[in-house]
């Protein structure tokens, strides 16, 4: 946890041992520096200015590098002391120091540093632990310190008898008056020896102090004497509990980490002395009352977690992971913010970012929105696949208790009242209390199945809730009812079960209850799409729409495509449990609020077009009729029975099955079904989800009806619909005979008789109806996308075909909106670009002549133009665009880029003067619109209603922007005669792209971006251009650098010969990349790059020596040095004898060999490297395991070394010595938590090789195994 952004990232165990009063803080001269003390350094020059020995004399040889440079000093300071002690006396000596620390200081505020450690070390009385081997007597300071104990050498506390530690205790010896006689300091390497290593009183002391307290080093470097000194002699190297002791450290993590490991410390690192002193004063609050502090943190969980910094964020996570935080938190009033569930969820704070649709869409990054900032960044696909995460406080953790009664084999807990750690029975509190905000129901939707003890705290809060809002109130019984169902969190295999059971025991009673079970409908729910899929939703209930939460499914009858054969005998009880189970599902989706849902037609063979896409849920239909052909077959009265129920108010089944069922010569009289489709209300008469069953039924039946009976289908049918909703009262009489028309027209077309007057009805009818045809009544049954239930478009020209030219374009506007009983959208004009274009620009250019461009209009004539269009027609087009008002260029700015991208050859093909004209008359539109027609069509990423700043100067963002567009269609333009090593680019392309480079705002980014891409392509076909105009983008300080490089790195690696022009700017690519704000981390591109020139080109002028590729790899940040690592493992895998020739020489020769370079992350992905090296395991191994270190991590990064992948045997069972050797490097001497991976990696390695079971490496492990 961090007080403070730049501050250090402190272990939650720490801050909760301090809370507890078990911290002791041990402290260096760093902690004086501040109030003016001297430095171990500055201590010692004024001891030898003071005795100014000769220059020649072996104190100045020792201590004159100290004052040149500190690096190259060989003999530490303690032993200078010693020399100066031998040559001037130990009590001289000692007496200087005294005077020196004994001077009055002259900072203002000194000691400040003092008391924030008595603060923050206190014990639970509020008395300060503190262990000093500086011996000044700054801790003494104040009304507190003149009262404190203070421990001198010999008089320690004797903790092995139960002394307590409050107090001052001074390591050292503590400063005496300069009149005393004695100066008992430890400041020589002899005095270090004696209280350390021979002596040990000072080694005996830290020992039993550690074994009871957990430590603090501050105010030290790792090289300092009294550090060494201590832990050589407590022998502390990495063998002990790494958690009793813990060191600050100026310096980055992965440095400072690898400093401290070796010796058995676990590293706290700080960007800057500030920084650690304003995190100290903050601690020292939270010590002060560590009750007020949480409290304190809890109070910031009312706010919107999106609106707060990532290390508040980290506040709140740390106070969670506590049962007393939990607490709190679940009990606060008002109620936390109910987004704060994603910040606990580390699936939804770590998931992908989503955007939404359309131009300008939003973007939202959950990362930004509710990481943490202790997270890791990016995680690639490897890591995900080794396990790698982020802190996910919903789960159990290693510091929760774990309750016994849930783990037995018998007296299992009644559902819902199971027992559950502490901490997330409280959280499971909270989550229930705020089932009132629609967030809650988004995450619960993205769970794969919720805990049965939430599922029942739901339900209550359900049943005591009575101001829940009603479309909450049904929306959770949804998801409830989802969660309860187990095929919802597990491989469905229920179907093959049952198949398996029906041959081995046929349809018997116990049979048909399994099938009656597997039938039943379920509800699937999976994430949303867009930008709900990572984002929850911000609308309160009454506005919420199921697709804000996620895609509602019903499944019914899985069968996998396999058939189901059901003897006579068994027919009715099947066919029952089917009817029953379809309005069981026909519930389903009316709760969910289906309104698109396709049954397929009861007629599969009779007036289809095309392929019907069917729904998991109507899959069924298709059975159940075929069923009902049998049943009405061998017993049509019980036939007859069962479709009698069926309700024809049922949109979903049997309105459709009913009308279907009635088509049965030999189950229903016919008068009896004229009668029955006489009553159906006119939603249901006139559903054009059944069309085809009604319409099929009259003219299948028509004969056998009575006059009478036909006489009154007629006339209901010519009466037409009822007025829809969204119908005007003036278009509703043309609507109404439209459809009325279709129907009838199409019953005469089948040669249904009609009486005379209606047949005149019927054609008066038509004459009415503008550009009327036939196909319009035949059509109405065709089995069609657009015509059974999902939305389609309908782009018949057929309203416009027959208008004047003038009356076109207001005509297409009217019908530029969807007919909602058809769910089609017309587009007309779409239609008519398509079969006659001419037409449709002549309707433009008339209605241009008033100024009028309709946008939609005119994209699709850009997008939609046939190509095998007359040449004068195509050459008409095309003027007509180069007229088009700059003004009208610039509202179609995308739609134009993106046709020039795509077919400006074409055009130039065609034209070329015309060609370039429309090109340059197209960008001066674009250009002439200032900065904001040239943004691209990317949106902004979003946190809280506030833009995150993200750089837009990206090749992402070009290709969807107008100016990029058109700059990559410049580069297709370049003949093809032209593309040949040193061919030239042609001027006329040259200066138009130059052009594009002055384009005000992001709009030369996107050209410059798009270019540089091509950097490689552009080097061999014009170098002379390029190396002049374009590689001097490359220059860091160039003000094109960023979106250069962007465009750059998108494409392959650079040329030899680009590669040895741009070489000394590589080399520093990768801090200068490191510190932009990009959507990708680029820095793993460029660190492939100059890999690919060391590995592929060692030693030549395009590629790196050792040296340089060393210099690489130490400039990197850890985290691209671990991407790098990956890169290898591609490399090993993908060439021929790959690792041995060019990984091992890699990691052998040019590997930084500073143990800095060795953390916990760098372990991580050299395992994800060994585990694909196959029969190169060992070889590989040989050259990488000087660089593990042993970690501790909830990841599972060992998981391929015990299973088999793609049938190949687990490493492991391969090489169980090596993989020994690894586990032994890799596993810390002392294990914190139950190991994961380990008991398995050693049990394969005694299956394997049983002779490894008495290794000294393997009974180590094991131990280690069987006391966890």
């Amino acid at each position: 946890m961090r007080f403070h952004p730049d501050g250090p990232s402190i272990p939650d165990i720490l801050l909760e041992r301090c809370d507890a009063g078990r911290v002791v803080f041990l402290c260096g001269a760093g902690v004086s520096v501040p109030s003016g003390m001297p430095n171990f350094v500055d201590l010692t020059r004024y001891v030898i200015e003071f005795f100014d020995p000769p220059a020649d004399s072996e104190i100045m040889a020792a201590f004159r590098p100290w004052l040149d440079d500190q690096s190259a000093a060989n003999v530490p300071l303690d032993q200078i002391f010693n020399l100066l002690h031998l040559e001037y006396g130990k009590g001289e000596v000692n007496a200087l120091v005294t005077e020196r620390l004994s001077a009055p200081l002259e900072i203002k505020d000194f000691g400040r540093e003092h008391g924030l450690i008595k603060r923050v070390s206190s014990s639970l009385s509020g008395v300060p632990q503190i262990v000093t081997t500086n011996f000044d007597r700054l801790f003494e300071i104040g009304q507190e310190g003149e009262h404190l104990v203070r421990h001198v050498q010999p008089a320690f506390p004797d903790l092995n008898f139960g002394s307590k530690i409050e107090g001052i205790t001074y390591l050292h010896g503590r400063l005496v008056d300069a009149a005393s006689e004695s100066h008992p300091y430890v400041l020589s390497s002899a005095d270090f020896g004696r209280a350390y290593l021979s002596e040990g009183w000072a080694t005996n002391f830290i020992r039993h102090l550690l074994e009871r307290y957990t430590v603090v080093l501050v105010g030290y470097q790792a090289e300092d004497p009294p550090i060494k000194y201590l832990l050589q002699g407590l022998n502390h190297d990495g063998q002990y509990d790494r958690s009793r002791l813990y060191a600050f450290d100026h310096g980055l993590p992965e440095e400072i980490e690898a400093k401290w490991r070796d010796r058995g410390v676990t590293a706290i690192a700080y960007s800057d002395h500030p920084d650690l002193w304003w995190s100290m004063e903050a601690w020292a609050d939270r010590a002060d009352d560590p009750r007020r502090w949480r409290a304190s943190i809890i109070a910031k969980s009312q706010q919107d977690p999106k609106n707060l910094a990532p290390h508040e964020r980290g506040q709140v996570a740390h106070v969670l992971r506590t049962v007393q935080g939990a607490k709190l938190f679940s009990e606060a009033e008002p109620a936390p913010h109910p987004e704060w569930v994603c910040v606990m969820d580390a699936n939804v704070r770590s998931a992908k970012q989503s955007r939404d649709y359309g131009d300008d869409a939003e973007v939202f990054d959950p990362g930004a929105a509710y990481g943490l900032d202790d997270d890791l960044g990016d995680m690639s696909e490897d890591d995900r696949r080794q396990g790698v995460s982020n802190d996910n406080l919903l789960v159990w953790r290693d510091e929760d208790d774990n309750p016994h009664d849930f783990h037995r084999l018998g007296g299992r807990q009644a559902e819902g009242f199971e027992t559950i750690p502490k901490r997330l029975g409280h959280l499971i509190n909270w989550v229930s209390k705020s089932i009132d905000s629609p967030v809650l129901a988004w995450w619960a939707i993205r769970q794969n199945g919720l805990h049965p003890r939430l599922l029942k705290q739901f339900e209550r809060q359900m049943e005591r809730s009575e101001a829940l809002h009603e479309r909450a109130r049904h929306i959770w019984n949804l998801i409830l009812e989802h969660h309860r169902d187990p095929r919802n969190r597990q491989l469905d295999s229920d179907w093959f079960d049952l198949k398996k059971r029906i041959k081995a025991e046929g349809w018997t009673a116990s049979v048909l209850r399994d099938f009656r079970r597997v039938s039943t409908p379920r509800m699937e729910i999976k994430p949303p799409f867009g930008l709900v899929q990572s984002r929850p939703p911000c609308v309160p209930w009454e506005k919420i729409h199921f697709g804000d939460l996620g895609q509602f499914e019903v499944v019914f009858l899985e069968r996998h495509n396999e058939g189901l054969d059901v003897p006579d005998d068994q027919l009715p009880q099947v066919f029952g449990i089917l009817e029953e189970q379809l309005t069981v599902a026909s519930g389903l989706l009316g709760d969910i609020e289906t309104v698109y849902f396709q049954t397929p037609t009861c007629y599969p063979d009779r007036e289809v077009d095309g392929r019907e896409h069917i729904t998991k849920a109507a899959e069924v239909v298709t059975l159940f009729v075929q069923l009902f052909d049998r049943m009405a077959a061998k017993w049509s009265e019980l036939a007859h029975a069962h479709a009698t129920t069926w309700p024809a108010t049922d949109q979903f089944f049997f309105r459709k099955l009913k009308l279907y069922a009635f088509s049965k010569v030999d189950t229903f009289e016919a008068d009896h079904v004229a009668e029955e489709v006489l009553s159906l209300d006119q939603e249901t008469f006139w559903d054009i989800d059944v069309v085809r069953e009604l319409l099929f039924l009259l003219a299948d039946r028509w004969g056998e009806l009575s006059q009478e009976k036909r006489n009154q289908l007629i006339d209901r049918i010519l009466t037409g619909p009822d007025q829809l909703s969204h119908w005007s009262d003036e278009e509703f009489p043309g609507r109404r005979d439209e459809f009325a028309a279709r129907y009838a027209r199409y019953l005469e077309l089948k040669d249904c008789e009609l009486t005379a007057d209606r047949s005149d009805w019927l054609a008066e009818m038509i004459r009415g109806i503008s550009g009327w045809s036939d196909d319009w009544a035949t059509s109405t049954v065709i089995e069609r996308g657009s015509h059974v239930g999902w939305i389609g478009t309908d782009e018949k020209p057929d309203a416009l075909m027959n208008l004047p030219v003038n009356e076109v374009i207001s005509k297409a506007k009217e019908d530029l909106k969807r007919d909602f009983d058809s769910f089609t959208e017309k587009r007309p004009f779409t239609g008519l670009v398509k079969a006659n274009p001419r037409k449709a620009l002549s309707a433009l250019t008339v209605a241009g002549r008033d100024d009028d461009y309709p946008k939609a209009f005119w994209s699709s004539m850009i997008t939609e133009l046939p190509a095998d269009i007359p040449p004068r027609l195509r050459r008409v087009f095309l003027n007509r665009i180069a007229r088009l008002p700059h003004a009208v260029i610039a509202e179609l700015r995308h739609t134009l880029g993106r046709w020039l991208d795509q077919n400006l050859v074409a055009v130039l093909e065609f034209d070329d003067d015309l060609g370039w004209a429309v090109y340059d008359h197209i960008v001066d539109g674009i250009l002439s619109a200032g900065a904001d027609a040239a943004k691209s069509g990317l949106g902004e990423v979003r946190q809280g209603g506030k833009v995150i700043q993200r750089s837009r100067r990206t090749f992402e963002h070009a290709i969807n922007g107008p100016i990029g567009m058109c700059a990559n269609a410049l580069f297709h333009a370049v003949p093809g005669k032209k593309q040949e090593a040193g061919s030239l680019i042609p001027d006329h392309i040259k200066s138009r792209v130059e052009r594009l480079f002055t384009a005000s705002n992001e709009g030369a980014d996107h050209a410059v971006s798009i270019t540089t891409s091509k950097l490689n392509w552009l080097m061999f076909v014009d170098p002379g251009w390029t190396q002049e105009r374009l590689i001097p983008m490359l220059a860091f300080e160039h003000p094109a650098s960023e979106p250069a490089w962007n465009g750059f790195l998108h494409g392959r690696e650079p040329s030899p010969t680009l590669a040895e022009i741009i070489k000394p700017i590589l080399l520093d690519l990768i801090p200068w990349v490191e510190r932009l704000s990009w959507d990708r981390d680029f820095s793993e591109v460029a660190a492939q790059w100059l890999g690919f020139m060391r590995v592929f080109h060692p030693d030549e002028p395009s590629g790196l020596s050792r040296g340089e590729m060393r210099s690489v790899f130490r400039a990197m940040s850890d985290d691209t040095r671990n991407r790098f690592i990956f890169w290898l493992g591609q490399v090993g895998q993908k060439n021929e004898n790959g690792w041995a020739k060019h990984v091992i020489p890699l990691i052998n020769e040019d590997w930084p060999r500073e143990r800095r370079y060795r953390t916990s992350a760098s372990m991580r992905a050299w395992i994800g490297l060994l585990d694909d090296t196959g029969d190169s395991f060992p070889a590989v191994y040989e050259a990488v395991k000087m660089f593990l270190v042993p970690v501790e991590t909830h990841d599972h990064p060992f998981y391929r070394f015990t299973r088999e992948i793609s049938d190949e045997k687990p490493i492991t069972a391969l090489f169980p010595e090596v993989t020994l050797d690894l586990m032994n490097r890799a596993t810390p001497q002392v294990l914190t938590r139950p190991p994961y991976e380990l008991p398995k990696v050693l049990a394969l390695i005694a299956e394997t090789e049983p002779d490894l079971t008495s290794d000294p490496r393997y009974l180590r492990l094991i131990d280690l195994v069987e006391r966890s």
